[in-house]
């Protein structure tokens, strides 16, 4: 009878360490899939964070592209305003009124607006004594000339501007041929 129970006692205590393995097992299994399911969570979150950056980016991107689109049409419909004052301060100059205050002021005004033009990247384009450019010069007319070089402007009728690389509008000039 003593055998008996020694040999319960045993199945009894094979069947609890069986028991426990299992479990143990289970346990380290259930970690397993708890390490594998925090790795995907993690490169979820990582993918996620990094496609949060492209938009960033790309949005960035876009609204550089639209200010700069917009600061080129703004200067595009100024450039009227610039030549209205130039063309207003020829005619009082041939008329003897630049010592007229009224004159003085607009072309204080003029040489702030283009002040303010320069500061935003705006470049005049076409000086007398130029080499002649047709990607930034227009040639109204050709003149003979022996004081300037051949293909070079000799006077600009209308100036031109440009706004970073980009020609907003080209100098109509007048160019000296042999």
């Amino acid at each position: 009878m003593n055998n008996q129970k020694n040999e319960l006692k045993e199945k009894m205590s094979n069947n609890e360490n069986d028991i426990i393995n299992i479990k143990n097992k289970k346990i380290e299994e259930l970690k397993l899939r708890i390490l594998k399911n925090k790795k995907k969570i993690n490169d979820i979150q990582l993918r996620k964070l990094a496609e949060i950056e492209n938009i960033k980016k790309k949005t960035e991107t876009k609204i550089k592209e639209i200010k700069r689109l917009k600061m080129k049409e703004f200067f595009e419909n100024i450039i009227p305003v610039v030549d209205s004052f130039e063309d207003l301060l020829n005619l009082s100059h041939s008329l003897n009124l630049q010592e007229k205050p009224f004159i003085e002021g607009i072309k204080l005004t003029s040489e702030s607006l283009l002040k303010m033009m320069f500061k935003f990247g705006i470049k005049i384009e076409g000086k007398e004594k130029d080499i002649f450019n047709p990607q930034i010069h227009d040639s109204i007319s050709t003149k003979i000339s022996n004081e300037t070089r051949p293909n070079c402007i000799i006077s600009v009728y209308k100036k031109g501007f440009s706004f970073n690389t980009e020609i907003l509008r080209k100098a109509k000039v007048i160019v000296s041929k042999n």
